[in-house]
This record gives structure tokens, C-alpha cells and sequence, in this order.
């Protein structure tokens, strides 16, 4: 049972920071002057959100996206086994 709440408590950081790197991503399609890395990270959160369909801007995608980052570094600090 530790070794599945630990296995679970890696694969929710991992979903996080893959949820912080998508909102850095939105915020960066909001400035031209972005650099390469930023702009392909940007691309890639755009193509996933519009394969998803959402409706919303590019700043609004970034904010749920690091509000969806908050809640999953948060569960994967509650089903870290002690």
C-alpha cells in the first residue's frame, strides 16, 4: 500500500509540473517576444487545448491550468505516505 500511495504521489508531481509548464506556455502566446523555447511550449499548449476544445483565452487556459497545478502539487502532498 506505501508503494502505491508513493507511486501515486510521483505521478501527480509529475502531472504538475506538466500543468505549470502548459500555463507558462499560454502566458507565453501573450507576448510576440517570446523566446524560441517559450514559443514552442506555447505551440504545444495551444494544439492540446484546441484538440480539448476549450473555449476559453489564452490568459484564462493559463490561469486554470496553474490553479490545476496548485490542487494536484496539494493531492500529492495529502496521499504522500507517511
Amino acid at each position: 500500500m506505501r508503494a502505491l500511495l508513493a507511486l501515486l504521489m510521483v505521478l501527480l508531481a509529475l502531472l504538475a509540473v506538466l500543468s505549470a509548464a502548459l500555463s507558462l506556455g499560454a502566458l507565453a502566446s501573450l507576448n510576440g517576444g517570446s523566446s524560441t523555447a517559450l514559443a514552442a511550449l506555447s505551440a504545444a499548449e495551444a494544439l492540446l487545448a484546441g484538440r480539448l476544445r476549450l473555449p476559453l483565452e489564452a490568459f484564462w487556459r493559463a490561469v486554470a491550468e496553474g490553479l490545476l497545478a496548485c490542487l494536484l502539487v496539494w493531492l500529492a502532498a495529502y496521499v504522500k505516505p507517511r
